[in-house]
């Protein structure tokens, strides 16, 4: 197949999609907003001239290159389009008068964007009638989704994780070295509960000062400079390990060397766990919010322990529970990496999303 992305080249995701296409011999062509390289695929770059403007009003942008979309569409001659994200992308495309296409839902765009006005849910509900299939990444962000549009088919197409890369082999510690690590990789952004994840670890430090804690947090963000000083303000610059943004090999080595991956999200956008389906295939026990989207990208109870939202004493007990028990976090770990081994793994999802695009 020739398949035409519309969509963020600069993103991690995007890039996978690109990688399991070119492997299995498609050719891969990427319209997007964001210049960006990705080996093998030929990517069409619109230049917005934004310069890192993130407003509405900026994004507004988006809505006039429909047209511009659409010639690309038409030169390059795909076998299949896929648009990724509602409210930026999807009604650029939705506005040209393409048809034909699978719209992808991502988060923001289904949980936040449409409930800013009357207008926004207005686009959204636009853009999600044009396409033909929806896909969507977890079961939750498809019942979202159908407040906005009750008619259209849509896929489950979860992010699959990579077993091999993501895995217990990659663990560099030694058993004995007497730390007791948890590991986040995300980005510094509020809605990822980071605030909450070093209040708790402030706690057991108080709690059980015996616990030799180290915190390892992966990423980079718009709130990076607020954390660095809540830890330093917490007691935590000893405690706490901040790598800035690292690539796929070392996320797994960081997820692989951590006792406990911690993922204590607070808005129901975090669509799906790829952090955690990450982390279970790892081997490790994953402490999570009562997210709709985490609570499915893991097995409450199998391999994951629940936990309110925005509850850092809570977040504290559950990671000194799992500290208790290195019985339960090895079993939670196990259990872990059969999970995401059976419900995740990246072949199997792409080869679902290669056959609905093939459908289509």
């Amino acid at each position: 197949m020739k398949i035409c992305l519309v969509a963020e080249a600069n993103s991690a995701h995007i890039e996978k999609w690109c990688r399991y296409f070119l492997a299995k011999g498609h050719e891969v062509h990427v319209i997007s907003f964001t210049n960006g390289d990705i080996p093998g695929a030929v990517i069409h770059w619109i230049d917005l001239g934004l310069e890192g403007e993130e407003s509405d009003l900026a994004k507004l942008k988006y809505l006039t290159k429909g047209k511009k979309i659409r010639r690309l569409i038409e030169e390059i001659r795909p076998d299949v389009v896929s648009v990724h994200y509602v409210t930026s992308y999807g009604a650029a495309v939705a506005l040209s008068g393409y048809r034909g296409y699978s719209l992808s839902v991502w988060g923001a765009d289904i949980y936040d964007f449409p409930r800013k006005s009357v207008l926004h849910r207005a686009l959204t509900k636009y853009s999600l009638s044009r396409a033909t299939c929806l896909f969507s990444t977890s079961r939750a962000m498809a019942r979202e989704t159908r407040k906005y549009n009750k008619k259209k088919r849509i896929e489950i197409t979860p992010f699959g994780v990579d077993m091999e890369l993501f895995s217990p082999d990659k663990r560099t510690r030694t058993a004995d070295d007497g730390v007791f690590q948890i590991g986040l990789v995300k980005k510094l952004d509020p809605k990822y509960g980071i605030a909450d994840l070093l209040q708790a670890a402030a706690l057991i430090r108080k709690k059980r000062p015996e616990v030799n804690l180290r915190v390892v947090i992966a990423g980079k963000g718009p709130a990076e400079e607020e954390y660095h000083v809540l830890a330093e303000k917490l007691g935590l610059s000893e405690t706490v390990v901040w790598t800035g943004f690292i690539p796929q090999e070392e996320a797994a080595r960081v997820w692989a060397d951590s006792d406990v991956a911690v993922i204590p999200s607070t808005l129901d956008s975090e669509s799906f766990g790829v952090a955690a389906v990450e982390a279970e295939a790892a081997g490790i026990p994953v402490v999570i919010s009562d997210i709709p989207g985490l609570m499915e990208a893991t097995r409450p109870g199998y391999t994951s322990i629940v936990v309110k939202r925005q509850d850092p004493e809570a977040l504290a007990d559950a990671i000194l529970r799992l500290y208790d028990d290195p019985g339960l976090r090895r079993k939670m770990g196990r259990n872990g990496r059969r999970y995401a081994a059976k419900c995740y793994e990246y072949q199997h999802c792409f080869q679902h999303i290669e056959r609905c695009l093939e459908n289509i």
